[in-house]
């Protein structure tokens, strides 16, 4: 695996999917999902991927969820699935508010074995 650390957030690329996980502290907005986009390009070129969005139950950091709606185009277009693993409220807000704008496949765990159970959902979009 892969991993990139950029400060705030950190990649880690497998063949068919990002693994997102915010750092302690950090924030994630339009300008993170910018810098995700642009090492994607990089590594995987234009190909569509999944996105697995972690984070670690007593880590402190925030997300602007607007970034959502702004580059939801672009989301789509770089993504094949989404899969938020998370235990928190304003995750699952988020997740659900998402949800309802796109046309990815999103699916909200709160651990990793619910990831494995859902990993025949992921396989049929590789």
């Amino acid at each position: 695996m892969n991993t990139i650390n950029l400060g705030d957030f950190r990649l880690d690329f497998q063949a068919h999917f990002m693994k997102l996980k915010i750092n302690q502290g950090g924030h994630f907005d339009s300008s993170s999902f910018q810098n995700c986009l642009d090492l994607k390009a990089e590594i995987y070129g234009h190909r569509k991927l999944g996105l697995l969005l972690t984070n670690e139950e007593e880590r402190d950091y925030s997300i602007d969820p607007s970034f959502l709606i702004k580059d939801k185009l672009l989301l789509e277009d770089n993504f094949k699935w989404i899969i938020v693993v998370s235990n928190k409220s304003p995750d699952y807000k988020n997740y659900e508010y998402f949800k309802r704008l796109t046309s990815i496949p999103c699916k909200f765990v709160t651990n990793f074995k619910e990831v494995a159970d859902n990993e025949q959902c992921c396989m049929h979009t590789m």
